[in-house]
């Protein structure tokens, strides 16, 4: 059987994937040398455009704001397979002292975003129009999607038609915690939901001698932030994974008046859509009465939400089954439910697909900086790697495209 399935790339094909090998980690490196924040990412759209028109790869630009949805045709035009990379970088230092460290102050490709871009770049360099090498058994789909970090692009990209006619799609991701040669998949709960809130608080301002003439935002605000600190410990049920996290507050405008607004903002990250919204709940709860015994008002408002990101076991099996014959069964990992979020469970909300880590630690070096630091980096040779799996999928799914009919759901 391993030998049966590594056959699904004939040796023409392999042969390509190394010989592209450096031409994909430049265009990595160019993208991570000129990051752009989530729906700025003009001149990483156009990048990629000119890539794509170079390989004569039909695609259209400008999709929810910044992204790119291009079209490779195959010799089933019925079946059509599609694979999702998000192109935002994040609003970080890039503190790296190399050659493609950020030109773009503030800015950062600090989770991978430039791999998984130069990944989907790879697998329309394999199918290039213009090289006539190769021909993919049935049509391919490479969605370029803007603002995963902060708005969340894919819903914006999928009522823009991102997903029409698509039977499947497949996500990756870097993880610089697992080693290179090795991925992570489940056939479950991959990232939890997310949701992204604020907070404002309304006082009453005085002269900081005289605080009884006020209503201090600031210490209505105190209150609120540990009240809601005790939802996990007193209103969550054991087992059900969730954390909250107040990541800012900004409030008052001098030292000698008292504040009259306050503005926090969170997030709620839990495994269970119920326990999110049961959260949800208590929060409200807590800064109206809170408010409420402090002579102030509070307003809660929803910002981004993202559902839980679960795979299909149809999909993930084929991920499963291809890595093992490329990589072995030993460096196939189990993924445990992440309290990370990841936008891309839009894409395989109602339709079939699924998302895999893979392994981008350098294994010379004992620890590597997280995702989300000024020093992050990966081990560049995951990349041929990635490439391989993906193009891996594509044939194995086709050979079993009757599972993954148009209009499936769960």
């Amino acid at each position: 059987m391993k030998k049966e399935s590594c056959d699904i790339l004939d040796n023409k094909l392999k042969e390509k994937i190394k010989e592209i090998e450096k031409e994909i980690i430049d265009i990595r490196r160019h993208i991570h040398s000129y990051p752009e924040l989530g729906n700025e990412e003009y001149k990483t759209m156009e990048f990629i455009s000119n890539y794509l028109t170079l390989h004569e790869i039909k695609h259209k630009t400008k999709i929810a704001n910044t992204g790119i949805v291009a079209d490779i045709e195959g010799e089933d035009k019925s079946f059509t397979i599609a694979f999702r990379a998000d192109i935002d970088a994040l609003p970080i230092e890039d503190l790296k002292r190399c050659s493609y460290a950020s030109k773009n102050k503030g800015v950062c490709h600090a989770c991978g975003h430039d791999v998984h871009t130069a990944i989907n770049m790879g697998i329309a360099r394999i199918f290039s129009n213009k090289d006539k090498n190769f021909t993919p058994p049935c049509n391919i789909r490479l969605i370029f999607q803007p603002a995963e970090e902060s708005t969340g692009g894919a819903l914006n990209m999928i009522k823009e038609n991102a997903l029409h006619n698509v039977n499947i799609t497949y996500g990756l991701h870097v993880n610089v915690n697992t080693d290179v040669g090795n991925i992570e998949i489940t056939d479950s709960v991959f990232n939890a939901s997310c949701l992204d809130f604020k907070i404002k608080i309304y006082g009453k301002k005085s002269h900081a001698a005289n605080p009884a003439d006020g209503v201090d935002a600031i210490v209505v605000s105190a209150n609120i932030i540990n009240a809601i600190q005790t939802i996990i410990s007193r209103n969550t049920y054991v087992g059900e994974n969730a954390v909250i996290t107040i990541g800012t507050i900004n409030g008052g405008q001098a030292s000698n008046v008292v504040c009259d607004y306050v503005e926090m903002n969170g997030t709620i990250r839990a495994l269970k859509d119920t326990t999110i919204n049961n959260i949800m709940n208590r929060i409200k709860k807590i800064i109206k009465n809170i408010a409420i015994s402090m002579e102030a008002d509070a307003e809660f408002i929803e910002i981004t939400y993202f559902p839980s990101l679960v795979n299909w076991k149809e999909a993930a099996d084929i991920i499963r089954e291809n890595a093992v014959n490329l990589l072995g069964e030993k460096n196939v990992l189990n993924r445990k439910p992440s309290l990370g979020a990841e936008d891309f469970s839009y894409f395989i909300l109602n339709k079939p697909g699924a998302f895999f880590n893979l392994g981008a630690k350098n294994i010379k070096k004992t620890t590597m900086p997280n995702a989300h630091s000024s020093l992050f980096d990966v081990d560049e040779s995951c990349m041929a790697i990635g490439l391989t799996l993906q193009i891996m999928n594509i044939y194995n799914t086709y050979l079993k495209k009757d599972m993954f009919p148009m209009g499936m759901s769960r």
